[in-house]
């Protein structure tokens, strides 16, 4: 899917979504468990957001559904009434947003739960709430403001002009535990990370699910990813004025793509058109990456 999802302070943002089923999904007869949210919070303003629902838990795919709409209304609840003006206003808004994208997600999955347990009380509550297992990466953006909050194995890559793609959001230490962190881990705020990063260089955002890692980046220094010079081929080819829809899908599920993964492949793309009429250069480097 295509839209122009973002115009005003002179920035226009062209969002391009795909999500396909993975081969190990439809072997299994399972849904895709995948879900993405594009929403515009206000002129200039749009939040982007990518769940992962855990391929072994038989109610994951609304456990996502529950995590991209716990993070659009919180942005809309947080940014709605207007925008933080400034790194300090930004930064006091972030631990709030973190706090609604958590409390609105648990809210629909207590709700859902005691209805389950309800009609079937042989299954506990704690094994209803952890059937709804899923990971989050939302970004509000406002450039050149960016703030993100992630639970779980998602990852973000921006383009900086200049500077180039950098992978800047992806789950710590996962290469040495194996494990993933959900939104329903007991331990998912010691693992959650949210960070503001200022950068007017960035020109394009990429939202993934965890099975586009093995086929969009690469391996570098042991067993850590990193987002290789040629992630920009992406933004510049489905993104570019006049692409048609469907040829991201299209290209998810080539073969050659395919075999990378079984798992659901989720993407969302952003193409900043126009800079913002108000320029912030920040050329540290720790503000765009970990």
């Amino acid at each position: 899917m295509r839209s122009e999802c973002m115009r005003g302070a002179g920035t226009i943002w062209t969002a391009v979504t795909s999500t396909v089923t993975g081969p190990g999904h439809v072997k299994d007869g399972l849904p895709n468990q995948d879900r993405h949210l594009v929403r515009s919070i206000n002129p200039g303003c749009s939040v982007f957001a990518v769940a992962d629902g855990a391929g072994s838990r038989r109610r994951s795919d609304q456990g996502a559904e529950f995590a991209v709409g716990a993070a659009s209304d919180a942005a809309q609840y947080v940014f709605g009434a207007g925008m933080p003006s400034g790194f300090s206003a930004w930064s006091a808004a972030l631990p709030i947003f973190q706090a609604e994208c958590l409390d609105r997600f648990d809210r629909s999955v207590a709700e859902t739960t005691q209805r389950i347990h309800a009609e079937h009380p042989e299954e506990s509550q704690a094994e209803i709430r952890a059937s709804f297992a899923t990971t989050l990466l939302a970004v509000v953006a406002q450039p050149p403001y960016f703030l993100y909050v992630s639970v779980g194995d998602c990852f973000l890559v921006v383009d900086r002009r200049p500077g180039g793609p950098r992978l800047v959001v992806t789950e710590r230490d996962r290469e040495n535990t194996g494990m993933t962190t959900f939104l329903t881990s007991a331990n998912r705020e010691d693992r959650l990370q949210s960070h503001v990063l200022v950068d007017d260089r960035i020109t394009a955002m990429a939202v993934c699910s965890d099975g586009l890692q093995e086929g969009m980046l690469e391996i570098a220094g042991g067993l850590h990813y990193q987002a290789p010079p040629d992630f920009r081929r992406y933004f510049e080819y489905f993104g570019r004025p006049g692409a048609a829809d469907g040829e991201l899908e299209s290209y998810l599920k080539s073969a050659q793509f395919a075999v990378t993964s079984t798992d659901d492949k989720t993407v969302v793309l952003a193409v900043r058109r126009s800079a913002s009429s108000q320029r912030v250069d920040v050329h540290d480097d720790a503000q765009v990456g970990q």
